[in-house]
């Protein structure tokens, strides 16, 4: 066999395969592919094009590992992705003729083929059939661009080291999160990387992971990084104290760098987040992991974060849309009881509300409790709280004293669940995602209605309610890595109407009416992608509630409730889809 486009005939062989199995094609197809294309190999580390730049080719991706970052003007990055052999990349601005949307990198060395139109244009002389191929590979990479996740890899390396006390709670915490690992995969534990076989037959399960369990590492090789997916860490508070053991993870973040993603899972002798202990773990080692908690008692923690580890998660998106959004309080309610745990929640205005009580993983009764407790007869404030406004009806401290009341002190990485809200930046026309900081500033943000309170201000920038810009943040929960997700909305597409009373005049909605429906549709959009994008979307039947009517509350959480009922049967069949 002859080495077209310079590979070995190893790698060729490879290729062929690979190439025939991926893009449906016959085997002497996929050798005429390569013979026409060019052969690009990208050390770690190296980029392979720039967002922005223009789309002259396209590539296919051989061995390795790419990265995808999406960047937006102000810097914030709002799109991550992975790809891995077998995909295509950078093909929808070539075929587009438009700027390249991501920037690509070299996770790992790899190999691709780059294919320009020359090349296309010969290969579908070769083979009638490409186009077709290809039109379904847009399809599914157009999915991904709305925001849908990539394929799993089905064999994954992941270097475990446990930084915990060889006994108690800590070494239970250990067993129990392996124990979690291996009822999502066949897992196969090393001591060392060199000590790893192939699989001997092809599992059942739906991939294998290789979990590499050593003693806590000096430095992270580059040969170890090159083959590991991610570096798992678990400690506890007590590593703190151990100079050495710091001094060892602060070299293993150095080493790692953007080229490897690093989970902390921190373990906590109490049956709540320490949150001392997570202030401390961000002051000793910054901010270049993510974090994960497991509690005493709640053995529901451990599956969770072998979840987010693997990219198995459920997210739950709770949309806005004012009083309305006591729904998601009801819905949560059908979750707890059908025995429906999620993995990460984010929200929008109400949504950010009822979520962050989720996240603090409060039962669906306490979350009712607390909402009960803030809007005992509407909105949860006096009349001396209002005022003639300048920068809104409602007094800032009035709005500031009720989030307080409801969160206290805790910061959303406290969170026992992954938590994010969204907020419209107002300086700078963007929105803004809360990740991290006082929760309770990130659902002020998140809920402050423009007029009726006043804009809660993060330095010298303006937050208002973040239903303006992104009323469903799907996309933002995509971003995050949640695999399946599960979205509430709450508001109408349609909603408010003008009538006339008699032949003389027209009852016109309210002006608070008509601010909260302005508010809404900012986000309209979103919504309507939000809906493409869900794994499962669910819309309660909130039609007759006013967007206002806070005093509702009880009859709202009732039909959250009956809407979550009914979603069951497919919540639960979402969850056991394998693909």
């Amino acid at each position: 066999m002859s080495e077209p486009a310079g590979l070995p005939v190893i790698e060729l062989s490879y290729a062929i395969e690979l190439l025939s199995k991926k893009l449906e094609i016959q085997s002497t197809e996929a050798e005429q592919l390569i013979r026409l294309a060019k052969l690009v190999r990208l050390p770690r580390g190296d980029t392979l094009f720039e967002q922005g730049q223009p789309s002259h080719h396209f590539y296919l991706l051989l061995q390795g590992q790419l990265k995808g970052q999406r960047f937006r003007p102000d810097g914030f990055q709002d799109l991550a992705l992975s790809f891995f052999p077998g995909e295509m990349i950078g093909e929808l601005g070539f075929f587009d003729q438009a700027p390249r949307t991501v920037s690509i990198s070299a996770r790992r060395d790899s190999v691709l083929l780059e294919i320009d139109q020359t090349a296309l244009e010969q290969f579908g002389e070769f083979s009638r059939s490409v186009y077709h191929h290809l039109i379904r590979m847009l399809v599914s990479r157009f999915k991904r661009e709305l925001g849908y996740s990539g394929p799993l890899k089905q064999h994954q390396f992941i270097l475990f080291q446990s930084f915990v006390r060889p006994e108690g709670f800590g070494m239970q915490a250990v067993e129990g999160f392996q124990s979690a690992m291996a009822r999502h995969c066949e897992l196969r534990r090393w001591k060392q990387l060199g000590d790893v076989t192939p699989p001997s037959s092809v599992s059942a399960k739906d991939w294998v992971v290789e979990m590499i369990e050593t003693e806590p590492l000096e430095v992270l090789d580059d040969r170890l990084i090159e083959e590991l997916d991610c570096m798992v860490v678990m400690l506890c508070a007590s590593t703190l104290n151990d100079s050495r053991s710091c001094d060892l993870l602060k070299a293993q973040l150095k080493s790692a760098d953007d080229d490897l993603p690093v989970w902390f899972v921190l373990v906590h002798e109490a049956a709540w987040v320490e949150q001392s202990v997570v202030q401390r773990i961000h002051a000793n080692f910054g901010s270049g992991f993510k974090l994960l908690h497991v509690r005493r008692g709640h053995h529901s923690d451990n599956a969770r974060a072998a979840r987010h580890i693997l990219g198995l998660t459920l997210g739950l998106v709770l949309g806005g849309g004012g009083a309305r959004g006591f729904a998601h309080a009801g819905f949560f309610q059908a979750l707890e009881e059908a025995g429906v745990v999620v993995d990460s929640v984010g929200g929008t205005s109400m949504g950010a509300l009822v979520g962050a009580l989720i996240s603090s993983g409060r039962s669906a009764a306490d979350v009712n409790k607390a909402l009960a407790i803030s809007f005992k007869k509407g909105l949860p404030f006096k009349l001396t709280d209002y005022w003639i406004p300048k920068h809104g009806f409602v007094k800032s401290k009035a709005v500031d004293e009720v989030y307080q009341k409801a969160f206290g002190d805790s910061l959303i990485e406290d969170q026992p669940i992954p938590f994010f809200a969204i907020s419209c930046n107002l300086t700078t026309g963007n929105q803004f995602l809360f990740e991290q900081g006082p929760l309770w500033k990130a659902v002020r943000a998140s809920t402050s209605i423009p007029v009726f309170f006043e804009p809660f201000m993060a330095g010298r920038h303006v937050m208002v309610d973040g239903a303006l810009v992104n009323n469903v943040p799907v996309d933002c929960m995509r971003t995050r890595g949640a695999r399946k997700i599960l979205t509430v909305d709450v508001g109408l597409e349609e909603d408010i109407t003008a009538h006339m009373v008699d032949d003389s005049s027209v009852q016109m909605p309210t002006m608070m009416k008509s601010l909260m429906r302005v508010i809404e549709l900012g986000g309209i959009e979103k919504s309507r992608q939000a809906k493409v994008i869900s794994d499962l979307y669910v819309q309660p039947s909130i039609e007759k509630i006013g967007l206002m009517e806070f005093e509702r509350r009880e009859e709202i959480v009732a039909l959250g409730y009956e809407a979550g009922r009914k979603a069951i049967p497919d919540i639960l069949a979402l969850l056991h889809k394998t693909t």
